[in-house]
């Protein structure tokens, strides 16, 4: 890889979508039958607006081979969980043609504080679906989720401090040698740092939860004015970094109220040595900045409060010019995650 090129943003044209069939069961209660529901019935209707890519075990092709008569490819891939925003590739325009970026995983912080164990098959992930879609993919030697980076396709990376500079992902790493990478491997001019993300997020912070970019200059930030709000003081602290970093129209969305998982969610997982407990009164991560791009439309996450119309009629002020799907979330919630940690676009193929 070499020459000009740019970190392609979410928000353009797509090819399709990349989702993936859950299976664990110490991640997903009920032996993953609630997520499996949830996961196919988002692909049928992303399937209205675009191609998805649904990545499967062997195993489970034929339970799914009635959805490729709906705009769906099953794609064989081992993995071993289902977030494909934050194992499958970044892609890159170099020279006008798509490439692909294969960062090291580790589980959101390696055998200490990681989410789970093996993760092997995700961290071979980016590289085999880079090679499925014919695209050439170059490996770099940070650990890097897909989560943890948003773009305005112009120059700009926005990122947070408790992810990459985390001991976890990046140990004795400084801040400017990550930028650096970040710079030369993605095109970039500039990197905006925000100090976190929500609180409690098991992913460290990511920026997907917190921020998402409209179109250039202008962002979606999460927000709330309740001092005694948990994320209060990151909320204003990022709206902060943003005005004086970034040239922007700024849209605040309110935080949806506090989410916990509740003792019968609890009693479908398998507990084992594998995964993270997940227990009763645990803090789950809702936010409607989890929401993913679809041509022509948006799929914003609901979580059964009243701030699902207030958010909508936001979106629907925002995004004129596409539909808002809202889509019940508790599901993948309960696994650690939201809409946007589940799918990856993939970039219109020229």
């Amino acid at each position: 890889m070499g020459g000009a090129g740019r970190l392609i943003a979410e928000f353009e044209h797509h090819q399709g979508t990349i989702a993936m069939y859950p299976f664990r069961t110490d991640i997903w209660r009920c032996n993953a039958e609630y997520m499996q529901k949830y996961v196919v019935e988002l692909v049928q209707r992303i399937a209205k607006y675009e191609h998805v890519y649904l990545v499967c075990r062997d195993a489970d092709i034929s339970t799914l081979d009635y959805l490729t008569k709906q705009n769906i490819t099953l794609v064989p891939i081992e993995y071993n969980d289902i977030w494909a925003r934050d194992i499958g590739p970044t892609f890159i325009e170099e020279n006008d043609v798509i490439k692909c970026i294969n960062w090291k995983f580790n589980s959101w912080g390696g055998l200490k504080e990681g989410s789970y164990y093996p993760w092997d098959q995700d961290d071979a992930f980016a590289d085999r679906m880079a090679k499925y879609l014919g695209l050439e993919s170059k490996r770099i030697n940070i650990v890097l989720e897909g989560g943890s980076i948003h773009t305005d396709g112009i120059g700009t990376l926005f990122t947070t401090r408790s992810v990459l500079l985390n001991r976890n992902r990046n140990p004795f790493k400084s801040l400017s040698y990550v930028e650096d990478i970040l710079k030369k491997t993605l095109y970039v001019d500039k990197v905006v740092w925000l100090d976190q993300g929500l609180a409690l997020d098991e992913t460290n912070g990511h920026i997907d939860n917190i921020m998402s970019v409209v179109k250039p200059h202008e962002v979606c930030l999460a927000w709330t004015d309740d001092k005694k709000n948990i994320n209060y003081k990151r909320v204003h602290k990022a709206y902060e970094v943003l005005t004086k970093q970034y040239d922007c129209i700024i849209h605040k969305i309110p935080l949806p109220p506090m989410q916990y998982m509740t003792l019968e969610e609890t009693r479908g997982l398998t507990q084992n040595s594998n995964a993270i407990d997940r227990n009763s009164g645990d803090l789950l991560p809702a936010s409607y900045l989890n929401f993913y791009y679809v041509n022509g439309g948006v799929f914003l996450p609901a979580f059964g409060c009243m701030e699902d119309a207030i958010v909508l009629k936001i979106f629907k002020n925002i995004f004129k010019d596409r539909k808002i799907e809202q889509v019940y979330s508790r599901e993948p919630l309960l696994g650690g995650g939201g809409i946007h940690c589940i799918l990856h676009e993939i970039p219109y193929l020229r």
